[in-house]
């Protein structure tokens, strides 16, 4: 980037160059100051954290999918294996996307026990505050298909939080399913407006000197 400066054959004398010297200096700071800010201000977005419950990784691919289509969208993507969250964490969340598989006869995955052990028992707390929707991964082989997701969905629903758009079963080719559900989940979750920055004063210039 070209900073203004004072030509060469400018009809200027030396009181007169030396004035606008400092004043283009301290115009220059000013520029750079504000193009530091603005990477800091444009790095301010919405969190949403991405669940998963996971047997044999599926799970786990489409929530780092789920981060990376969501990253490219201005949010903060938090992604946590089920069991690795507490009740408390879960009360403070804002919106939320559950990626939860089935294991054997609607069994929850072996890292989403504990969770689902929290998330059932009466002390669990109320999650009007949460946003959330689930993706459900199972094989239709099985008679409880899906019903690891379905239980959580439905209990997700009983403690208040907030379902904004229905939960996708997927069967064992879950690939384009699980996708379609995201594409629509991007337009239903919300970005939160990015706190306005307060205006950069620029600086008085210095009394021009006298002309000798």
């Amino acid at each position: 980037m070209k900073f203004p400066h004072i030509p060469e054959d400018a009809p200027f004398n030396e009181d007169q160059r030396a004035w606008l010297a400092g004043f283009l200096a301290g115009m220059n700071s000013r520029i750079l100051a504000n193009q530091d800010a603005a990477p800091q201000a444009s790095a301010v977005r919405t969190p949403i954290d991405i669940l998963y419950g996971t047997q044999t990784g599926n799970a786990e691919g489409v929530a780092e999918l789920a981060a990376e289509q969501f990253s490219g969208l201005g949010f903060a993507p938090r992604t946590h294996e089920l069991d690795a969250v507490e009740m408390d964490t879960l009360a403070n969340m804002r919106q939320a996307i559950f990626v939860v598989s089935t294991y054997g006869e609607g069994e929850m995955p072996d890292n989403g026990e504990l969770f689902w052990e929290q998330l059932s028992a009466s002390t669990a707390p109320r999650l009007e505050s949460l946003k959330y929707g689930v993706i459900a991964l199972g094989d239709t082989s099985y008679d409880e298909f899906c019903q690891a997701g379905k239980v959580i969905d439905t209990r997700l629903e009983q403690l208040g939080a907030a379902r904004l758009l229905e939960r996708v079963d997927c069967d064992v080719d879950f690939e384009d399913p699980s996708e379609q559900w995201l594409t629509k989940a991007q337009e239903l979750f919300e970005l939160e407006d990015a706190p306005k920055g307060a205006e950069l004063a620029i600086p008085a210039a210095p009394a021009k000197p006298a002309v000798k």
